[in-house]
């Protein structure tokens, strides 16, 4: 009887090492059957971004300005840079260093154009032909200079004080008809916004529009006629004559749209609108976001597209004309501008971008020293794309590590510039009561 037990446990024992065997074998099995795809890869140095347009890639970095067709270098713009800042619309790429005095302006093409100003840049656009507004601040004063798609000087305003207002953001229509400026002001305990229309071939203003007890950190021409504000109260949309300063037609707000919650990415897909993953809640308001809830809007404002996985935190979102890239941790999911899934990729280590590429099947992505360009299906694995990657890369892993990233409240750039602004308007005020204490 004793020996008739211990057959039975050697058995048992032995059968589950069998089914293991198997299971293991299988998910081997699994993983080897994964047809390893077809793609380029482009070095790069450590800490280098890159901007995707069609098939050109722009990487940029401390040591300059480098664009790229396919695998082929087009061009190397070499210069030191400390802290790079971007301007991008369709091909055209914009450059300049904190508290620098010049910009680089690129195409898909090469160099454009570069402006060297007596002044410290503030902030600056571009447009999609090229043309760039900069805000510069000198000892006293700011003022707004305006470059046209060749480098020259075409519009400028000079001495703006604090009194005024101070110039947060600016515009500039591709027709080169309008530069909208945003100025925030003090109002006693109130801070207020101001955007102000200004027509650069009649040399003048020729609209304005206030929003009280807001910060309006971010405008943009959509279209020749449709320039977006964006606060952390409201998007708004205001309509501009094609003819600016044209009197039978003056400027007016078209659209509204109340914010319940706060805006965790918002991204613009050129000439087509914008897409924005709304954040949690701040109002109790039945209007409300679903928090993760990515929403695609056209140049109108219309709603166009969404996507939602209630199971997921967006921590990342990238966009172009094709559609939008959204990160879940360390796993990318492609949705075209009507907000439906195209594809999947799911990573083992840590991405730094996942950009559409040529077309909405491809896509590159941006390791710390690579960029790997391949065109994706359904679904793509590292492991099909790099041989050191780890063997299993399956939905449930990549589930689990998307849980792990803690959700992050980013009410960003808006948050960041308006407590610059205060900060910055009660120096200016400190100044001016010193030297008039003086006197």
């Amino acid at each position: 009887m004793k020996n008739l037990k211990v057959f039975v446990i050697v058995i048992i024992v032995i059968l589950g090492i069998t089914i293991l065997s198997v299971f293991l074998n299988k998910e081997d099995a699994i993983t080897k059957s994964m047809p390893k795809k077809s793609f380029q890869v482009i070095d790069i140095n450590a800490g280098e971004n890159i901007y995707t347009y069609n098939s050109y890639i722009y990487t940029y970095g401390k040591a300059g300005v480098k664009i790229f067709k396919d695998e082929k270098l087009l061009l190397n713009d070499k210069f030191s840079i400390e802290n790079p800042y971007v301007a991008t619309n369709n091909d055209k790429f914009a450059i300049t260093d904190k508290n620098s005095k010049v910009i680089r302006v690129y195409s898909s093409e090469g160099n454009m154009y570069i402006i060297n100003s007596k002044f410290n840049i503030l902030g600056f656009s571009i447009n999609k032909i090229g043309s760039c507004a900069v805000i510069l601040k000198n000892q006293d004063n700011y003022e707004i200079d305006v470059f046209d798609k060749s480098g020259k000087l075409i519009y400028s305003v000079k001495d703006i004080n604090y009194l005024e207002g101070i110039p947060i953001n600016v515009a500039i229509s591709d027709n080169e008809e309008v530069l909208a400026v945003s100025y925030a002001k003090t109002q006693g305990a109130s801070l207020d916004s101001n955007i102000v229309l200004y027509s650069i071939k009649d040399n003048k203003l020729f609209g304005g529009f206030i929003k009280n007890n807001q910060f309006v950190g971010i405008i943009k021409f959509l279209t020749n006629t449709n320039l977006i504000g964006i606060s952390e109260k409201e998007i708004f949309i205001i309509k501009v004559p094609l003819k600016a300063g044209n009197k039978e037609e003056q400027p007016k707000e078209i659209y509204k749209n109340p914010l319940n919650n706060i805006l965790r990415f918002v991204k613009f897909i050129d000439d087509k609108g914008y897409v924005i993953c709304y954040g949690e809640n701040t109002t109790n308001d039945k209007n409300t976001m679903k928090e993760n809830e990515i929403i695609f809007y056209n140049t109108s404002g219309g709603v166009v597209g969404k996507y939602y996985n209630k199971d997921k935190v967006i921590t990342n979102l990238w966009a172009n004309k094709f559609g939008a890239v959204i990160g879940e941790g360390r796993n990318f999911i492609g949705l075209d501008t009507s907000g439906n899934k195209l594809w999947e990729y799911q990573a083992t280590q840590d991405i730094k971008n996942v950009l559409f590429y040529d077309d909405k099947n491809s896509i590159a992505i941006e390791t710390n020293n690579k960029i790997k360009i391949v065109k994706i299906d359904k679904i793509l694995f590292d492991a099909q794309i790099d041989e050191n990657s780890s063997e299993t890369t399956t939905i449930e892993q990549n589930k689990e590590t998307s849980t792990k990233y803690v959700k992050e409240s980013t009410q960003t750039t808006t948050k960041s510039a308006k407590e610059k602004t205060e900060t910055t308007t009660k120096q200016e005020q400190n100044k001016e009561a010193t030297t008039n204490k003086q006197n």
